[in-house]
């Protein structure tokens, strides 16, 4: 039986929320192996569902504060999962690949936090014109994309 996305999405609340992957399978009226592959397919693409369960329980508190906390912990945890992808990449397509989805990142960061803590405006203006200067780079000299990425790596690592 096809589930509607909305239920994956409900499941992966239930489960970052503290519930036990088989209690929240039950909660969302999914089957226990329904739950399980979503997971698991969900840690195959670079989402952590652990990872963000720990991050939320870490950041946890009330109100507004905790609602932030939440969204920028799950947004840093994804920039966390996209530099290790970067650096792990031997694939320059693939690295430059996740440098984008890294940039989509922050940018979506910067919209959830806005007025709120004013240093993330500041770094998704900054990693907006990097991934732009960088996709500009590839589709100019796509011969130099290798030497670009290692730059840009030795500069996101603080190697200036």
């Amino acid at each position: 039986m096809a589930h509607p996305p909305e239920k994956r999405l409900e499941l992966r609340t239930a489960y970052i929320g503290g519930l036990p992957l088989e209690t929240a399978a039950r909660k969302v009226r999914v089957p226990s192996a329904t739950a399980r592959n979503w997971y698991r397919a969900a840690r195959d693409a670079g989402e952590d569902w652990d990872k963000f369960r720990a991050a939320s329980l870490i950041v946890a508190g009330g109100g507004i504060e905790q609602a932030m906390a939440r969204i920028v912990a799950a947004g840093l945890m994804r920039c966390e999962a996209l530099l290790e992808t970067i650096a792990d990449s031997t694939d320059v397509a693939n690295a430059m690949q996740a440098m984008g989805l890294l940039g989509d990142t922050v940018a979506k960061l910067k919209a959830a936090s806005r007025g709120m803590m004013p240093e993330a405006d500041r770094l998704a203006i900054e990693n907006g014109a990097i991934k732009a200067f960088v996709d500009l780079a590839v589709r100019r000299h796509p011969e130099t994309a290798q030497s670009l990425l290692a730059t840009v790596e030795a500069w996101a690592s603080g190697q200036r």
